[in-house]
């Protein structure tokens, strides 16, 4: 009996594993952590043509081996470390099977295309997961000059929605994500003063010696600039 039970666990590891498989199957995680593979999508919010994850509570615990893999991840990339395991948490709790009403899968829920963008092959696996999480983290906060509330805005949100209002969009999801992020990362962030991109003030000097202070350099530049934001 216990040689039965063994080879099932493999035939469901190895099933769900094992992407041609996918259709139809649900997995979820009882009460005790325990994770269960079922066929019935009874009570259970979502596709049928997809898995559908439901968690426990949360926990605010990082369990060790994603927390060494997000240490090695942010040293490479020079991410902050906290930015990334906040994310992390905020997303999925750490649950490597996670899947949004929206189809964003895995520890750092990622949307298809944002996994394509990073050469992700199986959104499910950890490691691949939380390195194009990382790395889509690290571009967004380059691409906000550091800031934080932007940068989480364009991950829940989208950088496209954070360049058209010029800022935190005005969802509250957004809103409420970045303040929860933040918090977990033991700083603040107030709803009412919401976060807006700087814009870069130039000052040229033409090639006659004239300066000028603007926000839109010359399309044909003759003489020299510089950035005194």
């Amino acid at each position: 009996m216990r040689e039965m039970k063994h080879k099932t666990v493999v035939f469901c590891c190895a099933w769900l594993l094992g992407g041609t498989l996918f259709a139809a199957l649900v997995v979820r995680q009882d009460k005790n952590g325990h994770i269960v593979l079922s066929n019935t999508l009874d009570r259970v919010a979502g596709g049928k043509n997809g898995i559908d994850f439901h968690a426990p509570a949360r926990s605010h615990a990082v369990p060790a081996h994603y927390k060494e893999k997000i240490q090695t991840l942010t040293q490479k990339h020079q991410v902050r470390e906290d930015l990334v395991i906040a994310v992390a948490r905020a997303e999925s709790s750490f649950n490597p099977f996670a899947v949004s009403p929206k189809g964003a899968v895995g520890i750092m829920q990622l949307m298809k295309d944002t996994a394509r963008q990073y050469g992700v092959i199986n959104r499910y696996n950890a490691q691949e997961n939380i390195e194009a999480g990382v790395k889509h983290l690290k571009y967004l906060h380059d691409k906000f000059r550091g800031n934080i509330p932007l940068t989480l805005a364009a991950y829940n949100a989208g950088e496209e929605a954070v360049s058209k209002y010029n800022g935190v969009p005005p969802y509250r999801e957004t809103k409420n994500y970045i303040q929860r992020v933040m918090k977990m990362m033991g700083m603040s962030y107030a709803l009412s003063s919401p976060a807006r991109l700087k814009t870069k003030i130039y000052k040229y000097t033409s090639p006659t010696g004239k300066t000028i202070i603007t926000d839109t350099l010359p399309g044909e530049i003759g003489g020299t600039f510089e950035i005194i934001n």
